[in-house]
């Protein structure tokens, strides 16, 4: 029981962490918020897939309706997918997940509410 929860906490310290990361990293380049400068990370022509898919899948874990336009727009551009080649190109599975938190929410995104201005 007590291993459940201390993994249970980890994972969501695993999660906060990298979307933290994710977020910085835009901000330092883009100097906007998290969310819109994760934004421009993905439709940024210099990033490799690997950096716009971690991006996207922090917007998924922010939740913030402000990227559902984004999500949108990139859904229907994209090809069905049978894998996700992160490093290859950007995964339609990612972006659905993503449209998916923004539009319900999901389990941590209380976690961000009010650090959206990391820096």
């Amino acid at each position: 029981m007590v291993g459940g929860l201390i993994l249970f906490f980890y994972s969501f310290l695993v999660i906060y962490s990298g979307v933290k990361t994710n977020c910085l990293k835009a901000q330092n380049e883009y100097k906007e918020d998290c969310v819109d400068s994760l934004m421009r990370l993905v439709k940024a022509e210099n990033k490799t897939f690997r950096e716009k898919n971690s991006a996207v899948w922090a917007l998924g874990q922010l939740a913030d309706k402000k990227a559902l336009p984004l999500l949108y727009e990139l859904d229907k551009s994209l090809p069905e997918q049978r894998k996700c080649g992160y490093d290859r190109y950007l995964c339609k599975y990612e972006v659905r997940k993503a449209i998916k938190w923004c539009e319900g929410g999901n389990i941590t995104n209380w976690m961000y509410k009010g650090r959206q201005g990391w820096r």
